[in-house]
């Protein structure tokens, strides 16, 4: 999930930082705030409108951004694309550049570091808190397989831990980001022999399993989440990474190419939305699980354009997306992601509230009052961990048996 630095060749074409493309922090930053605020507002079903009178000579007076809210999940695949771009920039760098990547045993030792330390504290700690609650009083076979599963990132494989676990929901991402990185260093290495041919694959594959397999082996929320459904969104972030390099490589006038970037970014950004609305409006939660399965190509075919172009827009532009604040809210973005869910859900249930109804019942200064306060605890708790516990143990074991 880091970003990998450029070398300063392709960074001094587009004008960012030599060690990192930061447009991609803003990109992680942005996909994993709206996860966030979707899971906010299922707690506390705060529907802030923001009026805009100077908009109005555009005939705008009110912005509504109750769509972020209703799917903003769907950013997930906007993460998950991200990562793929980020795990394959090293290998397109290589086809393009010539400059050589890391070894096999190395890739999984710096995956390891960076994914596993902050997961097993969280499911640690998170299982004991259960256990103490009583969430798995008369299920004592349930509560050993659900902690063993998360310890193995097997929970996925299983409908009841997946669906019914003790510790949060959230978790599920990781698995699929471990099933990743375990096939990663074959797909990037056919990726880097036959792009288009394994680009293909990787899609029809991943269309057929989700179209003509998925719902012949169980219900659209059992399905939806499955690795080989996010195969065409794992391919896109990789050609994405593919055709940016090439373009570093050889763009060398940028004016033109940056405001069609632009253009393409702001383009995409609008389809984006409206495929979010049509999301929203396909029905209650398993009609639009059902979309999201058979619309997942379309939408990371959107979010990879609005990727490509927001990397090589005109410097403005990509100022929006490369900025400390996002910057700092992409560094903790992995741990604020695993805790955000969890920490919201144990507050509103501290305040006695069953469901978002509850704390929509004590009116808009109690939902508030709530989601700034989730938000505060989320990051504090994020930044903690991530500085205090994630990297400090990342470093140890990177720095055990460094090859010379």
């Amino acid at each position: 999930m880091s970003t990998n630095a450029l070398d300063h060749k392709t960074a001094s074409i587009f004008s960012v930082d030599t060690k990192y493309i930061g447009v991609l922090d803003g990109v992680r930053a942005l996909g994993v705030l709206c996860v966030l605020w979707f899971h906010f507002w299922q707690q506390t079903w705060l529907m802030p409108t923001y009026a805009t009178p100077f908009l109005s000579w555009a005939g705008v007076s009110r912005i509504n951004p109750d769509i972020l809210r209703r799917v903003g999940y769907l950013c997930v695949d906007l993460m998950l694309l991200l990562s793929a771009f980020v795990l394959y920039l090293p290998y397109a760098r290589r086809t393009f550049c010539g400059t050589p990547v890391d070894s096999v045993k190395v890739f999984f030792k710096k995956r390891f570091a960076r994914i596993v330390p902050s997961y097993l504290f969280a499911v640690i700690v998170m299982y004991a808190v259960a256990m103490a609650q009583g969430a798995y009083k008369g299920k004592a076979v349930f509560a050993l397989k659900d902690l063993l599963t998360h310890l193995t990132f097997t929970q996925m494989l299983f409908n009841d831990t997946y669906l019914f676990t003790g510790i949060t929901a959230v978790m599920w991402t990781v698995c699929i980001e471990v099933a990743l990185y375990l096939v990663f260093p074959l797909l990037a290495r056919a990726f880097g022999r036959r792009p288009l041919l394994t680009y293909g694959v990787m899609v029809l594959f991943g269309i057929w399993f989700t179209i003509g397999v998925s719902p012949a082996l169980g219900e659209p929320r059992i399905m939806v989440n499955r690795f080989l459904t996010f195969l065409p969104v794992f391919a896109n972030g990789m050609m994405a990474a593919h055709l940016y390099v090439w373009y570093a490589e050889r763009v060398r006038h940028k004016a033109i190419p940056s405001i069609l970037g632009t253009i393409a970014a702001a383009a995409a950004l609008y389809l984006i939305l409206r495929l979010f609305r049509f999301c929203a409006a396909s029905g209650d939660a398993s009609h639009q699980q059902v979309w999201q399965m058979q619309n997942r190509m379309f939408l990371s075919l959107a979010f990879t354009v609005f990727l490509l172009g927001a990397l090589i827009s005109m410097k403005p532009v990509r100022k929006i997306l490369d900025n400390r604040v996002l910057s700092a809210i992409a560094a903790v973005s992995y741990n604020l992601y695993l805790w955000h869910q969890w920490l919201i859900v144990k507050l509103c249930s501290a305040l006695g509230a069953k469901s978002g109804q509850d704390i929509a019942n004590g009116g808009v200064s109690m939902q508030w009052t709530v989601t700034i306060t989730g938000l505060v605890i989320a990051f504090a708790v994020a930044a903690f961990i991530t500085y205090g516990i994630e990297k400090p143990i990342s470093r140890l074991i990177l720095n055990t048996g460094r090859e010379s």
